[in-house]
C-alpha cells in the first residue's frame, strides 16, 4: 500500500513538474569584483563592459537607462505556473481542514516545482507561523525576501510576517521595526 502511494505521489509530482512554467524571477545579478587590500578596485573584466566606478567619458560607455518593464506580480497566481497554483490550492484546503502538516507538504512540493518563486516561501512562512514556529516563519520570510527582488508586494507581506513572528517570540522592538519596514513597502504599492 505504501509503495503504491509512493509511486502515485512520484508520478503526480512528475506530471506537475512538466506543467511548470519558467520562473519570472531571474537569477541574481553578477557583482563587480571586490577591491584589493590597497583599496584600489580590482580590474574589471575585459569583456567590453565598462567599470561601474569609471567617470563618464573616460573610456567608459554610458549606461543605458533600464526600460521600465511590466509591474511586479501582486499575487502568487500572477507569478506562478498552473502546477504551483494547483498545489497551493490543495495546501489551502488542507489548512482549512485543520491539517497544517499536509498543507506544508503541498507548499514544499510547490517549492520543488518553482524554487525561485518568493510567493511560495511567503506561503510557507505563513503556515509556519500558524503552526507556532516563529523562528521557521521568519527564516522562510527572509528567504522569500532574498528572492523577491524589488517587488514591494512580496516584501511588505514578508515584513508583516516577520513582525508577527518576532511578536510571538516576545521581541516587541524587533516586531515594531519589522512593521515599520512593512509600511515602507506598502507605501511603494500605492498608485501602482
Amino acid at each position: 500500500m505504501n509503495l503504491l502511494r509512493l509511486v502515485s505521489a512520484s508520478l503526480l509530482l512528475a506530471m506537475l513538474a512538466a506543467c511548470a512554467t519558467p520562473s519570472r524571477y531571474p537569477p541574481p545579478q553578477r557583482m563587480p569584483p571586490p577591491s584589493d587590500s590597497s583599496g584600489a578596485p580590482a580590474p574589471w573584466p575585459a569583456s567590453g563592459e565598462s567599470r561601474p566606478d569609471a567617470e563618464p567619458g573616460a573610456g567608459s560607455v554610458a549606461p543605458e537607462p533600464e526600460p521600465e518593464g511590466p509591474p511586479p506580480p501582486r499575487t502568487v497566481a500572477e507569478a506562478s505556473g498552473p502546477a504551483v497554483v494547483a498545489l497551493l490550492g490543495q495546501a489551502d484546503t488542507k489548512a482549512r481542514e485543520g491539517q497544517p502538516e499536509q498543507a506544508a507538504a503541498y507548499v514544499e512540493r510547490a517549492v520543488a516545482v518553482e524554487p525561485r518563486n518568493p510567493f511560495i516561501f511567503q506561503r510557507l512562512a505563513a503556515l509556519r507561523l500558524d503552526q507556532g514556529e516563529p523562528e521557521q516563519a521568519e527564516a522562510m520570510a527572509r528567504k522569500s525576501n532574498s528572492l523577491a527582488g524589488d517587488n514591494p508586494y512580496v516584501r511588505a507581506g514578508n515584513w508583516k510576517l516577520i513582525a508577527e513572528a518576532r511578536q510571538m517570540r516576545g521581541d516587541a522592538a524587533g516586531a515594531a521595526e519589522a512593521r515599520s519596514r512593512s509600511q515602507v513597502y506598502l507605501s511603494q504599492t500605492r498608485g501602482r
